[in-house]
């Protein structure tokens, strides 16, 4: 099986073809031969991170610091630096199964000191980096179902909300890392295969949502071309085709909400968008009906995003795509 810097090498030659005008029809059908060469691998030992408490200590601290020095200001923010071992401990905490370590701890501490630009640029470009590591956004990533999930979904996660202080308030990112962030993003799309939502007394992992949220952060960045995007996107619809596991937390509704944002700004994305859906009904017509739990599971997750289009509102959905898809609904049902 291919290993994780050769699926990046193809990925990125494809997205050059893209930019080159070389590939469009065939694109999802590329990406389709390439993911086919995967196949589940037997889970190993995660490594989990054990000091939870101590995490949560550091973020408090910080916390209460912050808001002294607020309080001394007359309540308005400080720009209070941020300890470097502080947003160490966070990060590790993105990967424990336990929510108060993970969500309710380092998600809304690091979610609360990016959305208040508490970070400098240089933590902001190691903090990124970080999140798209393959330690981080790929841990695992080739296993079945695994605890690793929280590691890889809470760092999409993340990297959205980097993304979108890059798009609406400082640009921390040289071209060249951008660049190298929507590739990570852009192969994460289409390995991800964990599609739990909420799990047991763990909480969200709930990746494919936030697959949509880092896919639309930079399908809105203005001056990226379109390519680069429209490349993105077939990842995200690729990764989506190949799923043997069912999306039924939401999960649907905000992928088919981004593809047909895309879709309304561009032809280039609506065409794109209108020939994913024909190449899942031409699977329909070419393979042989399902036979498994996980091909049933591909084709309820193909009826479901249909009945996503078909119940947005009809200004959203470009003309094309809805006649196609108001046709083809009952093939898939």
């Amino acid at each position: 099986m291919m290993t994780l810097s050769e699926l990046q090498t193809q990925f990125i030659a494809l997205k050059n073809k893209t930019r080159d005008g070389e590939i469009f029809q065939s694109l999802g059908e590329t990406m389709a031969e390439i993911l086919a060469e995967l196949s589940p691998q037997p889970i190993t030992a995660v490594a989990l991170p054990v000091d939870g408490e101590q995490a949560l200590i550091a973020m408090r601290a910080y916390s209460q610091q912050l808001e002294a020095a607020a309080q001394a200001h007359g309540g308005e923010t400080q720009l209070l630096p941020v300890p470097d071992e502080t947003l160490r401990l966070a990060v590790a905490q993105l990967a424990n199964p336990l929510p108060k370590y993970r969500d309710t701890g380092a998600f809304f501490f690091l979610s609360d000191i990016i959305q208040n630009q508490l970070l400098s640029e240089s933590q902001m470009r190691w903090l990124i980096t970080d999140l798209v590591s393959d330690e981080q956004l790929f841990a695992h990533i080739f296993e079945v179902n695994n605890a690793a999930i929280y590691r890889r979904s809470f760092s999409v996660l993340l990297v959205s909300l980097l993304l979108f202080t890059q798009r609406t308030k400082t640009a921390f990112m040289s071209d060249d890392l951008l660049d190298y962030v929507i590739n990570r993003v852009a192969l994460y799309a289409a390995l991800e295969r964990d599609a739990r939502g909420f799990i047991g007394t763990n909480g969200w992992a709930h990746a494919f949502t936030h697959i949509g949220n880092a896919v639309n952060e930079i399908m809105l960045m203005p001056k990226l071309m379109r390519a680069d995007k429209l490349f993105l996107m077939a990842s995200m619809l690729a990764g989506y085709r190949e799923l043997h596991q069912p999306l039924v937390m939401g999960e649907t509704d905000r992928i088919a909400e981004v593809a047909l944002r895309a879709a309304q700004t561009h032809a280039i994305y609506e065409d794109y968008l209108l020939l994913t859906l024909k190449l899942w009904r031409k699977d329909l017509v070419t393979r042989q009906a399902p036979q498994s739990e996980g091909r049933w599971h591909q084709l309820y997750n193909r009826t479901r995003f249909f009945h996503a289009i078909l119940l947005t509102d009809r200004q959203a959905v470009p003309d094309a795509v809805y006649h196609y898809v108001e046709q083809t609904k009952d093939y898939l049902t």
